[in-house]
């Protein structure tokens, strides 16, 4: 198989678990409020099962790792299913839907590190950022016209939270399990790509681990992230859900504008990348970030006198900051010294933002309660700065 096709296979595939994602994961937080009537505290610490798969991805991709990467792929698409046919079809108890969330999130974050990857390996030398910025931006226009689905299908009646069954997770279920027999096919007509972690040379003076403290930036800038990434997923939505009391349409709604902006905004980032390199790149993410929180603060504390366009702009603003994930995995391609590094080490970054996630999830919950919701904002847009210091690290070091 050529290139070109096991592109369009590996996109294909990518696409249709973006889809499924949009239809189960995009609206989790109205499915906790609605079926389980949670508070802000709650949906904190409901995180830590949503979000500690990524804290054990570095162990789970550790251990499959002789599989290969397409392998492990099918799992995670696997367990996902897994995942949404118990949440869409068995209407479980609170404690067994926090298990099977579990399950769900666990495919879904394994696919992370993966997709990267399986992407650095498809992509042309000096094109790698152009190629990820491409596959970003698909993603973006496939939850786009997810978002279009979820808000035609709350609004006329479709889908919904509080009859048992859940429609939206049961097409998700389906549509993952497509997905799935596209990564069969990928590893089945293009072998060469299913490249197991770390290939079997332990030789006599070789049992080296691949963290190493080169690779530092790299790590610092994925904790930082985590805690961003806790802001967007978590208490963005929120702003919406709790202080404006909207449901799932509307948030479905903001999520197609969300998405089509990200679809124009995330392959500038991957064009600016392979222009600029890495350094430039991460200024722009601090500084950016950085901005549109402190924003975002300001709003969220004064929420009942700010025009809802407003709001609904801070959203989106806020959903934007997650595109400049792509800097991070272009970080640790250009650190690396093995490309065999390089697959591990986005798993164990995956696992240092989750655990920054898990600890802080609770804590952003208490801070949001407590003493309001635009401190979560102002912890974040001072968080973002680490990020500027890491360039200057950089290029203090000659990296």
């Amino acid at each position: 198989m050529t290139k070109d096709k096991a592109k369009r296979l590996f996109l294909t595939a990518i696409i249709l678990l973006t889809v499924a994602q949009g239809l189960s994961s995009s609206v989790f937080s109205n499915y906790f409020k609605e079926v389980y009537q949670i508070n802000s505290v709650q949906r904190g610490f409901l995180e830590i099962p949503r979000e500690m798969p990524g804290v054990l991805c570095v162990v789970v991709i550790s251990l499959l790792g002789s599989l290969g990467n397409v392998s492990m792929a099918f799992i995670a698409y696997g367990l996902s299913c897994i995942g949404l046919l118990v949440l869409g079809l068995l209407s479980p108890s609170y404690g067994w839907m926090m298990v099977f969330l579990f399950i769900a999130s666990l495919g879904e974050h394994m696919m992370m590190p993966l997709r990267d990857s399986i992407a650095i390996d498809l992509s042309q030398e000096g094109k790698t950022g152009t190629f990820l910025g491409k596959l970003k931006g698909r993603m973006l226009l496939a939850s786009m016209m997810t978002s279009v689905a979820v808000f035609i299908g709350f609004r006329v009646g479709f889908f919904w939270f509080d009859k048992g069954v859940i429609p939206s997770f049961c097409l998700a279920l389906a549509i993952a399990a497509v997905g799935a027999g596209f990564i069969l096919k990928l590893r089945k007509e293009c072998p060469e790509l299913n490249v197991p972690q770390r290939h079997k040379q332990i030789s006599e003076k070789k049992s080296k681990h691949s963290f190493k403290k080169k690779y530092l930036p790299y790590y610092v800038v994925t904790a930082v992230y985590g805690c961003q990434k806790r802001v967007r997923l978590v208490f963005g939505p929120w702003i919406i859900i709790e202080l404006l009391a909207k449901g799932a349409d509307t948030l479905a709604l903001l999520g197609i504008v969300s998405h089509f902006a990200g679809s124009l905004f995330a392959p500038l980032i991957g064009r600016f990348l392979d222009k600029y390199g890495v350094k430039k790149s991460l200024v722009l993410e601090g500084c950016g970030i950085a901005a549109i929180f402190a924003f975002s603060g300001w709003v969220a504390g004064s929420i009942v006198g700010v025009p809802l366009f407003v709001a609904y702009l801070v959203y989106v603003l806020i959903n934007l900051t997650d595109h400049f994930n792509t800097v991070h995995t272009f970080l640790m391609k250009k650190l690396a010294d093995d490309p065999a590094d390089v697959m591990e080490n986005l798993s164990f970054g995956l696992s240092v933002d989750h655990v920054i996630a898990v600890v802080l999830s609770g804590i952003l919950g208490i801070i949001w309660q407590a003493m309001g919701p635009q401190y979560v904002f102002y912890i974040a847009a001072a968080a973002s700065m680490v990020q500027v210091c890491v360039a200057g690290w950089l290029k203090k070091i000659g990296e």
